[in-house]
């Protein structure tokens, strides 16, 4: 939806022209009418005229080509209304969402893992957000069977 916002606001006129032009532009993506909306694209594109190799990427006819190229590219991806059917998620927000939370936690300020060592960080952070008991189990194991060597830690005297 970024591009067709880009677009809508690319292709000019008054601030209430790029708004109703996103508006409806949005509409026909999430209606499923891609048609349509590749339609209104070529046009604005046409309107546009082709931007110079040397454009910056900020003109406005870099952005409709760019939304265009896009939304032909991936049209056969936009079939919200079938997703919609189905229960599917339309968004990648939530793929996003845990990506940030794994960079956070995982890969966050001050946190160095060994890369053999990752995969029971993973482990660890996986048992906490279950809430399953799990995190609860491992830390009543006495420490000698989790020490960080995988290795029994040996007897003091």
């Amino acid at each position: 939806m970024t591009y067709v916002y880009g677009a809508a606001q690319a292709a000019g006129g008054t601030l209430e022209e790029r708004w109703k032009r996103y508006v409806k532009w949005l509409k026909w993506a999430w209606q499923g009418r891609r048609d349509k909306l590749m339609v209104a694209l070529n046009g604005a594109v046409s309107a546009a005229g082709e931007a110079p190799k040397d454009a910056p990427e900020s003109d406005p006819r870099v952005v409709l080509a760019k939304a265009r190229n896009y939304i032909a590219n991936n049209s056969d991806k936009m079939d919200y209304p079938r997703y919609r059917k189905l229960g599917l998620p339309t968004s990648s927000a939530p793929v996003e969402s845990v990506i940030k939370q794994f960079n956070r936690r995982v890969k966050g300020t001050e946190k160095f893992w060994r890369k053999s060592a990752l995969e029971k960080v993973l482990q660890v952070r996986a048992a906490q957000l279950s809430e399953d008991g799990r995190t609860e189990r491992l830390w009543a194991t006495p420490r000698e069977t989790r020490a960080a060597s995988h290795r029994p830690l040996a007897k003091a005297s």
